[in-house]
């Protein structure tokens, strides 16, 4: 080997000492960076975790899953924006993408903007407990299809929904059948849709009332009338006046109280008389 090829393989090793110096600074310096980025993204893949085994626990176990609900937005976090999260994963992964933007962008849409040293709020435990009440055998609580052409029998305000409830007179909680639409006393209230009067009576809950008979084994009731204009076996077309608004029965204001049935089945009247 001569002079001048020891040399350049002297300057080969040379280069090739500082090329490693050079790289062993840029990797202890990359090292001291990577705690934070890595602590954030083991939060990151320990949210995704329970992110998983939340879905299938709500698939296998609904009951459960309701009942621990307040539990598991206390771990992950109320604000969690699981799209951004995701999101952030993409961008991380992508050819032009920025770990560190990425990491900080899922950081802060799985935990929040707040700081994680702060100690977890104590979750309500006993609104996480609450079991739903049992519906009645006879409610749907779906838009159900009717059929047929209809109108609010009488513009008001909905002042008792239909569900569970207080009752205003018994002080009880009872499931209510209608919805009650506060009106005048003497507002005109129309049948709802064409059908039959079958029903024209007085009780002590119901006070004055109408059912009508309509098509596809659907009926409904107004009650708490001041008086009643229509009569049994009448045959109506959507938008008569069959009574007028009034508080007989147990009642506290002027209102009417409306239901509607499809065969047996009480359906939630609000999916019809509201635009």
């Amino acid at each position: 080997m001569t002079a001048q090829q020891v040399k350049r393989v002297q300057r080969r090793q040379t280069n090739s000492r500082n090329l490693y110096q050079q790289a062993a600074r840029r990797d202890k310096r990359e090292e001291r960076s990577r705690p934070g980025e890595r602590r954030r993204l083991w939060q990151l893949a320990v949210s995704g975790l329970v992110l998983i085994l939340v879905v299938a626990c709500k698939l296998a176990l609904p009951d459960v899953t309701e009942q621990y609900r307040g539990k598991i937005l206390a771990l992950l976090g109320e604000d969690t924006d699981f799209v951004e999260a995701f999101s952030s994963v993409g961008r991380m992964v992508s050819p032009d993408g920025t770990v560190g933007e990425a990491l900080n962008d899922a950081y802060t849409a799985v935990f929040g903007v707040q700081d994680m040293e702060k100690p977890a709020q104590t979750p309500d435990l006993d609104a996480a407990n609450t079991v739903p009440q049992e519906l009645p055998d006879n409610v749907c609580l779906t838009q159900q299809v009717l059929g047929f052409s209809y109108a609010a029998p009488v513009n008001g305000t909905i002042t008792s929904a239909f569900g569970y409830r207080t009752h205003p007179i018994a002080g009880e909680e009872l499931f209510h059948y209608g919805l009650d639409i506060a009106a005048d006393s003497g507002t005109v209230i129309c049948a709802f849709a064409a059908g039959t009067v079958t029903a024209v009576g007085e009780s002590s809950a119901l006070g004055k009332y109408v059912v009508v008979a309509h098509d596809n084994d659907c009926s409904t009731l107004y009650a708490h009338c001041s008086r009643v204009t229509a009569s049994s076996g009448q045959q109506l077309a959507m938008g008569d006046p069959i009574a007028e608004v009034g508080e007989t029965g147990e009642a506290t204001g002027p209102h009417l109280h409306f239901e509607i049935q499809q065969g047996e089945t009480y359906l939630n009247p609000v999916y019809y008389v509201t635009p």
